[in-house]
C-alpha cells in the first residue's frame, strides 16, 4: 500500500517534522522564494517536509511565512555537483492543515 501511495504521489517519502537541516535549506533560498512570490516574509520557518530522491533530492517543505503558509519545492543537487540548492516551485495561500503533495512549477 505504501508503495502505491508513493507512486501516486510522485514518489514522495512520508511527511516528517522539519529538522535543523531543512530549516537551513529554507534559509539558503528565502530570498529566491521572496522574489518568486513578489513579497518579503516576516518569518520563514520550516514546519514539515517530504522528500523525493532523484539525481539529488527534491524537498517539498511547508513553511510558516508569518501571515500564512506556503509550500516550497527545493532541489538539492548531489554533493559532488558542488552547486547550491534552488527553488523549483512555490505554492502560496496554503493553510497549516494542507497536506504536502507533489507539485511542479
Amino acid at each position: 500500500m505504501a508503495d502505491q501511495e508513493q507512486q501516486m504521489d510522485g514518489g514522495l517519502g512520508e511527511t516528517m517534522e522539519a529538522t535543523s537541516e531543512v530549516q537551513e535549506l529554507c534559509d539558503q533560498v528565502k530570498l529566491e522564494v521572496e522574489e518568486k512570490c513578489g513579497k518579503t516574509f516576516g518569518q520563514f520557518v520550516a514546519v514539515s517536509y517530504r522528500s523525493q530522491l532523484v539525481a539529488g533530492t527534491n524537498y517539498f517543505i511547508k513553511v510558516d511565512a508569518g501571515d500564512g503558509f506556503i509550500h516550497v519545492r527545493i532541489y538539492q543537487p548531489l554533493p559532488q555537483a558542488n552547486k547550491p540548492p534552488s527553488v523549483t516551485a512555490v505554492q502560496q495561500d496554503k493553510s497549516k492543515e494542507d497536506e504536502i503533495v507533489y507539485f511542479e512549477g
